[in-house]
């Protein structure tokens, strides 16, 4: 049960829209997004089992500088699951056809996690469209997965998920083990999260997406030495989920790239110390 929350997914989304959130229809879905901000275009794009609201201080700093777009990306938050599950380069036929729909030409990119995963495959595979690259705690090489990850590969996890709402005990757990500081995960933040996976479909879609990656053994990896863009890549040293040696296989890979590490935070920076992870994103984003 939500603390203190709507029940319906009505009150929930009425709950967790911004004022300034928007919807478009991008591949049979109704994309929940925010457009913020004006000059250089900027597209945020969250991780697993999250939504545009972890971008919320960051948008807050970049709209000053730039335009900023934030959508919830398909199989999660306000968007739900893709009409067409998964596939070989869902993500990137969405983002092509939502900066499409947008009459978006070019723009930088940030991707946390999934979003990573996101970003440097649609930065690879439509190099015209990206000029710049941040990497926060990105999804791309093979990593030992945290037992949530586990349980939701498990053969029949798709179905059991299908007859079951995400207990908020367990929305707690996975948000305090992608923080460094558990103890800065409050209870609102739990109850947006633990609203997010209410929301008709999100469960399950989240699963399959988890389905996939265990089924193609992870990521196509070789995409990543096609990124050409300078790139930022961003890591909490106490990410439990995704390991900080990953940071060298990401730089090693994609030759025009920095690093900067956080001995404080974990999985997500930019929710965990958002002060300090932006103002090093936006030093990259405005650089010549």
């Amino acid at each position: 049960m939500i603390s203190n929350s709507p029940r319906s997914a009505d009150d929930i989304k009425a709950r967790y829209q911004y004022p300034d959130s928007r919807f478009i229809p991008v591949k049979g879905m109704n994309v929940h997004y925010r457009d913020v901000g004006s000059g250089p275009v900027v597209v945020l794009l969250h991780g697993m089992f999250a939504s545009l609201h972890t971008w919320e201080k960051w948008i807050d700093i970049l709209k000053k500088d730039f335009r900023v777009i934030a959508p919830d990306n398909p199989n999660y938050g306000m968007t739900g699951p893709h009409p067409e599950a998964m596939y070989p380069g869902i993500y990137s036929d969405f983002l092509e056809a939502f900066l499409d729909a947008l009459e978006i030409d070019q723009c930088m990119m940030a991707g946390n996690s999934l979003g990573g995963w996101m970003t440097w495959e649609f930065a690879a595979t439509r190099p015209q469209r990206v000029s710049k690259v941040i990497l926060i705690d990105s999804a791309g090489y093979l990593f030992f997965p945290t037992l949530t990850l586990m349980l939701l590969a498990l053969p029949g996890a798709i179905a059991i998920t299908r007859r079951m709402k995400t207990p908020r005990f367990f929305v707690r757990r996975v948000l305090r083990s992608v923080y460094g500081n558990p103890e800065l995960v409050t209870e609102e933040r739990i109850d947006l999260y633990h609203a997010m996976m209410l929301l008709p479909g999100n469960l399950q879609a989240a699963t399959r997406v988890v389905h996939y990656i265990r089924n193609h053994l992870g990521f196509r990896t070789g995409h990543i030495k096609k990124v050409k863009q300078p790139a930022l890549v961003m890591w909490g040293e106490k990410d439990r989920w995704i390991p900080l040696r990953h940071v060298a296989c990401f730089c090693k890979d994609m030759k025009n790239s920095t690093s900067v590490t956080y001995p404080e935070a974990g999985h997500v920076p930019m929710e965990e110390i958002p002060e300090k992870s932006v103002a090093d994103a936006r030093a990259f984003l405005l650089k010549k």
